[in-house]
């Protein structure tokens, strides 16, 4: 009996998938192929996960499957998320644990198709375009702390709803639909910042389960300091960097062009250091953390004010 027992165990073990023993490591950004996600495509072509002693497989997310999906059931074990998303799936139930900060800025602005917008309360009553898909929760955050009362509009994942004069300011990416408005005709249109107006909040960054990074802490230390090593080595070969990700893009069938994510890659940069000539830091900066915690907290988003200690590993 206790031979047939011992059987099934080791017949179990053999089958199990390589992700739930963790010997491969999945790793999911939080959109599809592109630069904003150069630095875990150089980290994986240079090999600095093959060095770290990891085996790394990258796999995008879907519309319908996204990459926190993927992490709460367990289909892939690390993910990029906005710190922003993270604090809310905290506040949900979910056990996260962020491994490194990328962002250091914020990334979103509003862009105007008429009129001029020189202050956020040039918006109150507005009609301004969202993405239905999320990532515009700063947005949210801010209409509600500044009393804008904003008409939110949502639209799937492109501009041309602000291009056919339905809406009258957009959301975007500085590193994404911007240029895409740029380069549609609007290049002297109205921009507002977010980081400017006292909303600087960082994005992205590496999420983990909790229960994956008590398994699994040094492993979870390696890919961390491995992924990092490829955003300096980006920083450091910014060209060479950009034919990685077109390789990546074109191994995706995602469509594409090369200024589209060289201006990417530029501004994703940028918003990894916090002064415009340092270095990027690769920090997890606790003020800027307490300040989202603060204004989600105050205004219905998260039900209970969230500490840093519950997005750390030991010894972060």
């Amino acid at each position: 009996m206790m031979k047939r027992v011992l059987t099934a165990v080791i017949v179990s073990l053999l089958t199990m998938p390589s992700v739930a023993l963790g010997q491969k490591i999945v790793f999911t950004p939080q959109w599809t192929a592109q630069s904003q996600f150069a630095g875990y495509y150089v980290a994986q072509e240079k090999g600095f996960y093959k060095e770290a002693g990891l085996d790394v497989e990258i796999v995008h997310p879907s519309a319908s499957y996204s990459a926190t999906n993927r992490l709460i059931e367990g289909s892939s074990n690390v993910i990029t998320l906005q710190l922003m998303q993270a604090i809310a799936e905290i506040d949900k139930g979910a056990e996260l644990v962020n491994i490194l900060q990328t962002s250091q800025h914020n990334g979103l602005v509003i862009v105007s198709r008429k009129g001029s917008l020189e202050t956020f309360n040039d918006l109150k009553g507005k009609k301004v375009g969202i993405w239905q898909a999320g990532f515009g929760e700063l947005a949210l955050l801010a209409d509600k702390e500044l009393e804008l009362e904003i008409q939110w509009i949502p639209f799937i994942q492109n501009v041309n709803l602000f291009l056919s004069g339905v809406i009258d300011a957009t959301l975007a990416m500085s590193y994404n639909e911007y240029l895409q408005i740029y380069s549609s005709g609007y290049d002297n249109a109205p921009v507002l910042k977010f980081r400017e107006a006292g909303f600087d909040i960082p994005e992205d960054g590496l999420y983990v389960t909790r229960d994956y990074y008590n398994r699994f802490p040094q492993k979870m230390k390696a890919f961390a300091q491995a992924s990092r090593k490829g955003w300096e080595w980006t920083h450091a070969h910014p060209a060479e960097a950009l034919e990685i990700v077109l390789k990546v893009m074109e191994m995706e069938k995602v469509p594409t062009n090369r200024i589209h994510q060289e201006w990417m890659l530029e501004e994703v940069l940028k918003l990894q250091k916090e002064t415009p000539h340092g270095a990027a830091t690769f920090q997890f900066n606790e003020e800027k953390f307490g300040k989202a915690v603060d204004m989600m907290h105050r205004h219905g988003f998260i039900a209970v004010p969230i500490k840093p200690d519950q997005l750390k590993g030991g010894g972060k």
